[in-house]
C-alpha cells in the first residue's frame, strides 16, 4: 500500500513500503513530517501515524503536541523515550541500532534532514560545465593522437602498414576519450560525490538513501547514460517529467539521485 508525505509544503509519493523505510532511515521523513496512506482519516505526523499502526499510544487527528522527552530513531523509526538513546549530530539512535547506525556513518552513508532534488535545468548547466571540461581534455587528447598520425604518414607514406596504424590509432584515440571521461567521474564523484560541474552548482550525486557512489556505480551510470542520449536525449528530459524526484533514465537505473546541498 503506497504512502504519501509532505515535504517542502507539497505532497510527494506515491512511494512503496521499502522506499518510505529508505526515506525513514534517511532523515527525509521525520517524526514531525506530515504523512498519509489508504485507511487513514487525515494527514498525522509521522510518530502519530507509526504509534497508531504499531499499537502504541492512542492517537486521533488533532491530538496533542509530541511528547518532547521523545525522539524518532534515525534507524527504526520509532518513537522511544531520549533516555533510552543516543543523539549524533542532531539525530537519536535507540541503543539496539546504534551499531547499525554507526555503520552507515562509516560506509558513507549521509544522514540529510531534507533531500531536494535537482530540477532539470540546474543539472543541465552542471553537465554543460562538464561538457566543456571534458572536451578540453579530450581535445589534447586527439591532438595527440594526430600528432602520431603525422609521425606516421612523414615516415611510411601511404601502404597497407600504415592504414593499420591509422585505424589502430584511432581506436586508442576513442578508447582514451572514455577512460578518461571515466576517470574524471570516478576520481571527483568519490572524492566530493559530485563533478566539478555539479560542485559549482551546489549539487551532489547520491544513492536514494543518501549514500555515496561506489566505483561500480559510478561506471554503471556513465554507460547507462549512453542509453539516454541514445534515445534522443529523452533519457536526459525525463528528469523534467518527474516532479517528485527529478530522476533522469539513467537515475533510474542506478537508483542514484541529484540534490542540492
Amino acid at each position: 500500500m503506497p504512502w504519501y508525505y509532505e515535504a517542502n509544503r507539497q505532497q510527494r509519493g506515491p512511494v512503496t513500503d521499502e522506499e518510505f523505510s529508505s526515506l525513514v532511515q534517511a532523515g527525509t521523513v521525520h517524526a514531525e513530517t506530515l504523512v498519509w496512506r489508504e485507511g487513514m482519516a487525515n494527514w498525522l505526523p509521522y510518530a502519530q501515524a507509526y504509534a497508531a499502526a504499531t499499537g502504541g499510544a492512542a492517537v486521533a487527528a488533532g491530538a496533542g503536541a509530541l511528547d518532547p522527552d521523545t525522539a524518532v530513531c534515525a534507524v527504526s523509526g520509532r518513537r522511544l523515550p531520549k533516555r533510552d538513546m543516543l543523539e549524533f549530530e542532531g539525530r537519536w539512535v535507540s541503543a539496539e541500532h546504534k551499531e547499525e547506525f554507526f555503520q552507515r556513518l562509516r560506509e558513507g552513508v549521509s544522514q540529510p534532514a531534507e533531500m531536494v532534488y535537482a530540477g532539470f535545468w540546474i543539472r543541465f548547466g552542471a553537465k554543460l560545465i562538464d561538457g566543456v571540461i571534458l572536451w578540453v581534455i579530450n581535445m589534447v587528447i586527439a591532438l595527440g593522437g594526430g600528432f602520431l598520425l603525422g609521425l606516421l604518414f612523414a615516415s611510411q607514406m601511404g601502404g597497407e602498414g600504415s592504414l593499420t596504424a591509422m585505424i589502430a590509432i584511432q581506436v586508442f584515440i576513442q578508447v582514451a576519450s572514455i577512460a578518461a571521461t571515466l576517470a574524471y567521474s570516478i576520481y571527483f564523484i568519490r572524492k566530493w560525490d559530485a563533478t566539478p560541474g555539479k560542485r559549482m552548482l551546489g549539487l551532489r550525486v547520491l544513492r536514494a538513501d543518501g549514500a555515496s557512489l561506489s566505483t561500480g556505480r559510478i561506471i554503471g551510470r556513465y554507460f547507462a547514460e549512453w542509453l539516454s542520449g541514445m534515445i534522443l536525449l529523452i533519457g536526459y528530459l525525463m528528469a523534467a517529467f518527474d516532479p517528485e524526484q527529478r530522476r533522469a533514465l539513467h537515475d533510474r537505473i542506478c537508483d542514484t539521485r541529484v540534490i542540492k546541498g
